[in-house]
């Protein structure tokens, strides 16, 4: 009898390659799993990193208002999901205002509901107290008065809106930059959603980043124009401003100065004798008169040179000049007026000075303006000195006195034109503050350089300083 073959080992041989198989096939199947899931989040990743490229492109690139920003940031994000509804809100001082929105179902029709409103939501509404970043809202089982509440609007309005859009959930996320919120992005769905999915939620968070700092970089830009626009128009008005009063400032002094030459005129010929002797105390005050005409003729001239440099028409006339005469003239008319205020002026002229090629009409404005402030502006009992000194290189001319200085925090704005310390306002109400300003441009076109020290409390020290060279005549022939 033949041996019969063993049955139990010939299955399991067969059986082996069988599970070999399928364990193969189950792998084979996982790893098509696996590599169907990973494509699949891959593709959500391009998705979101390309459509995060999009909306950085269109913040960057864009120039047109915040409004076409919003609206082609919700279209691409229609474009790229498949969105019932994208709208965007942004932040308007304490309101929400709707600026785009978008849909799925309505991408490119003419039958796109309409939004004209826009919608304003107020800073105290439930839009405004979100306590999380982002939140899904059940548009159906909100009743109409809660719905009418939450969107700030009338119950028609959102019952018409409610048939409109046909959704059944929002997603609201909140738009964040530098700790404040700038806007809202609010996500509709056709169909009820209780919670987002993860590649979705994962789409959100990168959209609320990066649209919250888009937003608000043109928020910030659209301010910053706005700003550049008021200040802009602010600037043309006081253009227009300083234009006019220029205009009325050349008109007033021409019509002043012919009266006051004349009256100017008339007192010096009283004063020489011309209409009769005059008793000590007319001569007084007549002599008072002229001073004042003089200084009000000083004034006028300002006021013209301050048109003239408007119009181009400041022109220095130079001279040969003995600038120590000058300053002993100007010294001698200011005297008397020191001494009614109870102040020591003193002026050493120095006997032999070295002659100069100067306008000598406005350099003498020059110097009865500093000899003058230092008069109106030296309490009773101090004391003015003036000097005129030669140096190897060049003439200094300096007025010294112990007055009310100028406080540190005005320094720089001194020599500007109609401006005045508040300290200065105070002592002499009636200044025009033309006085340094004119006296800066009428040195610094002959060539010099201003001369100013000071300390609040303690004094000033105003003069200028002239190069001999430059200003010395030419040896004639």
């Amino acid at each position: 009898m033949e041996p019969q073959p063993d049955t139990t080992e010939s299955a399991k041989r067969t059986a082996l390659p069988f599970q070999k198989r399928k364990q193969l096939e189950r792998d084979i199947e996982h790893v098509t799993e696996e590599m169907y899931r990973r494509n699949k989040e891959l593709a959500e990743t391009n998705k979101t990193l390309s459509l995060l490229r999009t909306i950085d492109a269109l913040v960057l690139e864009s120039h047109t208002s915040l409004k076409m920003v919003c609206a082609h940031i919700t279209q691409a994000i229609t474009q790229a999901t498949d969105y019932a509804f994208v709208g965007l809100l942004t932040r308007s001082r304490e309101e929400l205002v709707l600026k785009a929105w978008s849909g799925s179902a309505w991408l490119g029709s003419k039958t796109q509901p309409s939004l004209e409103r826009p919608y304003h939501l107020k800073a105290n509404g439930a839009w405004f107290d979100l306590p999380e970043q982002s939140k899904m809202v059940s548009l159906e089982s909100m009743g109409a008065k809660e719905l009418a509440v939450f969107l700030q609007s009338p119950e028609g309005e959102v019952e018409k809106l409610r048939k409109q859009l046909a959704l059944k959930s929002l997603y609201i996320i909140k738009l964040m930059a530098r700790r404040r919120l700038v806007g809202l992005l609010v996500v509709g769905f056709s169909e009820p959603v209780t919670e987002l999915s993860p590649s979705d939620t994962t789409l959100m968070d990168h959209l609320s980043e990066s649209i919250g700092v888009a937003l608000d970089n043109k928020l910030l830009f659209e301010e910053n124009q706005q700003v550049l626009r008021q200040l802009k128009v602010s600037n043309e008005k006081l253009k227009a401003l300083d234009e006019a009063k220029d205009d009325f400032v050349s008109m007033a002094s021409h019509q002043l100065r012919t009266p006051l030459t004349a009256i100017k005129g008339y007192t010096s010929m009283v004063l020489e004798g011309d209409a009769g002797k005059i008793n000590a105390v007319q001569k007084k005050l007549l002599e008072q008169s002229f001073t004042s005409s003089q200084r009000m003729v000083y004034l006028i001239a300002d006021l013209l040179n301050v048109s003239r440099l408007k119009t181009g028409k400041f022109v220095i006339d130079a001279a040969p000049v003995n600038l120590a005469e000058v300053v002993e003239q100007e010294i001698g008319q200011l005297k008397e007026t020191a001494t009614g205020r109870q102040l020591t002026l003193t002026y050493d002229m120095p006997k032999k000075f070295p002659t100069l090629l100067i306008d000598e009409t406005k350099t003498r404005q020059v110097i009865m303006n500093f000899v003058d402030n230092a008069i109106y502006y030296t309490p009773a009992g101090g004391k003015i000195k003036v000097k005129l000194v030669e140096t190897p290189a060049s003439v200094e001319f300096r007025v010294t006195d112990n007055g009310i200085g100028v406080p540190r925090s005005e320094r720089p704005h001194l020599f500007t034109k109609f401006y005045r310390a508040a300290n200065a306002r105070t002592a002499r109400p009636d200044g025009t503050g033309l006085g340094l300003f004119m006296a800066k441009k009428v040195i610094v076109a002959q060539g010099g350089a201003i001369i100013f020290e000071t300390e609040e409390g303690k004094g000033s020290t105003f003069g200028f300083i002239f190069s001999k060279t430059k200003l010395a005549p030419k040896p004639t022939d």
